[in-house]
């Protein structure tokens, strides 16, 4: 969510399943056609027993013709009598079941929003107001939790600095990630205002960077599906945060793994870095984004950040990070706030 990765996730999960749907048509043709058959076959197996047993005594004069027909039909009672117990309710009710499942299913995916938005609990609770703008500001802003039971913030002013970073600091607990998804907008209880200019202009990365599932070309231009940088170009953005082996180390680009797997933290909050230099937002959200990086990368990385006239929020509790910042934005578990000038240091 805070990617704005929705449209290929979307897309992946489209992919799957269809392979899934695919698989279980085959799955009922086999089991519904082939075992229908069988079924069929062995069914008619009830007109051939009888007469196949009574058949030399009918030809001997022992038995009249008729009786071949009253057995038939006294086996073939008994036998479907069974067969629809045994087998046919059980298979009908579990089919029956997950057709239900499927139709309440696809009538969700097909609300119209309009009817999602109207079945959706209302609630007297007030809600933060988001204003669409080039900047990224709150004003009087009061946040809570989803539930309202916790207020975190409260009436909190701060805009950021264009073109420059807001570092936000605070203990545990404070709000600091939850100001964050306010922003986002995945959290809205509470009141006041935040200004920011639409999503897809921000980049969110947080501490652990979200790896999809899919090849490292798509892990570096995600959450973009496609992209015009070449293979030499990726590979320069992979120097630039210093991970110039990457490519080497797994063979290509092009190469399917589970990246949250086989790259370490540190390797993952590059990756992170490396969809910055790729999409080039104007925006970017980093939360605790270079805990698992020493100093030296951290600078190089913040660097880069300055050098493209990025307006960026971090939080973060390393002292070295004020030297990326203009600006600070101090939280205490009080609900109550300051923010200081770094213009000096």
């Amino acid at each position: 969510a805070f990617y704005q990765g929705e449209h290929q996730e979307e897309q992946q999960v489209k992919e799957r399943f269809q392979d899934v749907f695919d698989n279980f048509k085959r799955l009922i043709l086999w089991e519904r056609l082939g075992l229908g058959i069988l079924t069929n076959s062995y069914e008619f197996i009830t007109f051939a027993i009888p007469f196949l047993v009574l058949a030399p005594s009918v030809f001997a004069g022992e038995l009249e013709v008729g009786k071949v027909s009253e057995a038939q039909g006294a086996f073939f009672r008994i036998f479907m009598a069974l067969n629809l117990i045994v087998d046919r309710f059980d298979d009908l009710t579990e089919f029956g079941a997950g057709i239900n499942r499927v139709y309440e299913f696809a009538n969700y995916l097909n609300l119209p929003e309009s009817e999602e938005q109207e079945t959706s609990s209302e609630s007297d609770n007030p809600t933060i107001e988001t204003v669409n703008d080039q900047k990224i500001a709150v004003e009087n802003l009061t946040l809570q939790t989803p539930n309202y039971q916790r207020t975190l913030i409260q009436d909190l002013t701060v805009e950021v600095p264009q073109q420059h970073g807001l570092l936000i600091v605070g203990a545990s607990g404070c709000g600091k990630s939850s100001l964050l998804r306010a922003i986002a907008g995945l959290w809205e209880s509470g009141s006041g205002k935040i200004i920011r200019p639409p999503l897809s202009d921000i980049l969110f990365l947080p501490q652990r960077p979200y790896m999809i599932l899919g090849s490292l070309r798509e892990e570096l231009i995600y959450p973009t599906v496609e992209s015009d940088l070449s293979n030499d170009q990726l590979q320069e953005i992979l120097e630039q945060v210093n991970l110039p082996h990457l490519v080497e180390r797994f063979g290509s680009l092009e190469v399917e793994m589970n990246w949250g797997d086989v790259l370490s933290l540190g390797e993952q909050q590059r990756v992170a870095f490396a969809r910055i230099l790729i999409n080039q937002p104007q925006y970017v959200v980093l939360d605790e984004a270079t805990s698992a990086l020493d100093v030296e990368n951290e600078k190089s990385l913040y660097d880069k950040l300055q050098t493209l006239n990025i307006t960026y929020i971090s939080v973060g509790h390393r002292p070295t990070l004020r030297e990326y910042h203009q600006r600070l934005l101090e939280l205490s578990e009080q609900q109550t706030w300051q923010v200081k000038s770094l213009t000096d240091n």
